[in-house]
Formats: C-alpha cells, sequence, structure tokens
C-alpha cells in the first residue's frame, strides 16, 4: 500500500459512507452490529474498585443497566455462524445524565492502530470478486493489518453469548478524590464456564434466552491495571498477562427489552467523575461514528 494512500485520512461521515458503500444500506438498522438483542440487567459493585476511583457506577448499592449482545456484520440478515466476532455494550447510569458505556468484543484487542486504519480495512474486506482467503493473504502482506489474518485465524463463532468473554479493547483512567490516576482495560467474564463448543445451527438469541429460562446468565466486571510501560493509547496492543486484575462487580440479566436497545446509542466516551476517556484516538472516532450512524438510523436512513 502506498504511503498516500496510508495518510489518508476518513471523517466519520466518510467512514460511515464506506460501511454503506461495502455492505448497502439497511434501513433503521446500525451501521455495524445490525443484528442483536438487549436486556435489561443489574449490576452489584463489590466496593473492590473503590482504591482506584470515585466513579459511582463502580461502588455503592445495586443499580439497574441496558445490555445489548450482538453480531458484528452490518448487514442484518448475515447468518449467526458466519459472523466469529460478536460484542457485547453495557449502560451504566451515571450522575451526569450521561450514561457511561463500555463497548466490547469478544477479542482482547482492536484491529488497527488508528482509525483510518480501520476505515481501510473495512474498504479491503468490501467487493464480491475476492475470497475471502485471498483477501486474507493480501492483508497478511500489509505491515499495517499483519495482525488481523492470524486474528481471525484463531477466532471460532462462539456457541453462546452467555459463555463469551468480552473486552471494551480501549484504555480508560480512573482517578480518587486524592487525585491518583490509574488507567485500565475493562472486559467481562462469564461465570458460566468459556466453553470452546462449535457453533450450532441455533440461533444465538434464541439460545440465550432459553438459558435464562433454566438459570441466571451472570457476567463478573474486570479491571485490569495499566503498568507504568504499558501503551494506553494505541487498542492494538495487549497488554501483559501479569497485570493485577481486579473483579469489580457482577452482572445479571433479568429480562430482555422489548425495544431490544435498538435506539439506544451506546457512547464510549461518556465521562463522570473519576471515570475519563484516555487519548487512544481511535474510542474517541468510534463515538463519533457511532453518533453519526445513530442520526442516520432514528432518521428512517
Amino acid at each position: 500500500m502506498n504511503s498516500s494512500h496510508q495518510n489518508k485520512s476518513f471523517s466519520p461521515i466518510e467512514a460511515v459512507n464506506v460501511i454503506e458503500q461495502v455492505a448497502g444500506i439497511h434501513k433503521g438498522y446500525r451501521r455495524a452490529h445490525a443484528k442483536g438483542i438487549g436486556f435489561d440487567a443489574l449490576f452489584t459493585p463489590n466496593d473492590n474498585a473503590a482504591p482506584f476511583t470515585q466513579a459511582s457506577f463502580l461502588q455503592g448499592d445495586t443499580q439497574k443497566v441496558i445490555v445489548r449482545f450482538s453480531h458484528s456484520s452490518p448487514i442484518p440478515d448475515t447468518p449467526d455462524q458466519l459472523i466469529p466476532i460478536k460484542g457485547m455494550a453495557v449502560q451504566f447510569p451515571s450522575p451526569n445524565d450521561k450514561p457511561i458505556s463500555l463497548v466490547m468484543a469478544n477479542v482482547p484487542v482492536f484491529p488497527t492502530k488508528t482509525p483510518a486504519a480501520f476505515v481501510r480495512l473495512i474498504q479491503a474486506f468490501g467487493g464480491k470478486d475476492i475470497s475471502l482467503k485471498a483477501k486474507l493473504a493480501t492483508l497478511s502482506k500489509d505491515t499495517e493489518f499483519k495482525t488481523i489474518p492470524p486474528l481471525l485465524k484463531r477466532l471460532k463463532t462462539p456457541a453462546s453469548f452467555a459463555t463469551t468473554r468480552f473486552w471494551a479493547l480501549h484504555a480508560y483512567i480512573l482517578d480518587t478524590t486524592s487525585g491518583e490516576r490509574q488507567a485500565v482495560r475493562f472486559s467481562f467474564e462469564p461465570v458460566a464456564k468459556e466453553d470452546q463448543l462449535p457453533f450450532t445451527t441455533k440461533d444465538m438469541e434464541l439460545e440465550l434466552l432459553e438459558r435464562m429460562v433454566d438459570s441466571p446468565v451472570h457476567f463478573r466486571l474486570l479491571m485490569t491495571l495499566a503498568a507504568s510501560e504499558d501503551p494506553i493509547n494505541d487498542p492494538s496492543i495487549s497488554w501483559p498477562d501479569d497485570r493485577l486484575v481486579v473483579d469489580v462487580g457482577d452482572l445479571v440479566l433479568t429480562e430482555k427489552r422489548a425495544d431490544l436497545a435498538d435506539n439506544h446509542l451506546f457512547n464510549p466516551t461518556n465521562e463522570a467523575p473519576g471515570f475519563s476517556c484516555s487519548d487512544d484516538p481511535v474510542l474517541h472516532y468510534r463515538s463519533e461514528v457511532y453518533e453519526e450512524s445513530y442520526r442516520r438510523r432514528i432518521s428512517g436512513r
């Protein structure tokens, strides 16, 4: 890929246009993670986060939250088994009326370092005249995308949302009332044993609803603490496995939402006292792209 192409940037509007060019326009749906299901849920903090932050959503009493599980494809009728990347978004209440949202995927890192590279990745996967195998081979030759083919080859479509771990991908900054600061990454780990079972033909939303009839679906919210040398503004790089991980609370699904959370905007850059965003450019770009997608969705586009 030539340097002029690599240096090209895309506005959030242009990014959404690229998604529509590649996947088509599906009125009323999100431009990514189009198909999904929403739940009301309860999150109970255990106060293990209190030494690191004054953020109210990470301590205190049980609170009502909104959860959405999804499939990453922008095409809503894509079969579940063809979409190995799944999503989970959780929206917590906030004292400033800007709810805190953790927007996650079942992969521990974001596929690219920069927003522009991600838009180019979407473009690379467009077109029906080249096989997926050929596209992966092309990507593997480009240093900008060299980590993506191995990641996709290892990734299998999960059997259930309830047995899948989800990572928030980006770093956030916690601070205490005394001014101490700590960079963290969040993830939700299923209480049900993570399984490696192959995907069945059953609709994943239906499987989750049937599972809830038999037993509660729980996740633990985990907080990984960065060391001073860990990159906090590059979501494509993993932190070492030996970093301290703190269990900060329990989430349990209560019931399916009638609106499936379809009209909710999960903005991953909303902040609150004790909780702020890192300078990760992908994090801030995703927020702007989500807002543009939301504007088009609610206007019937």
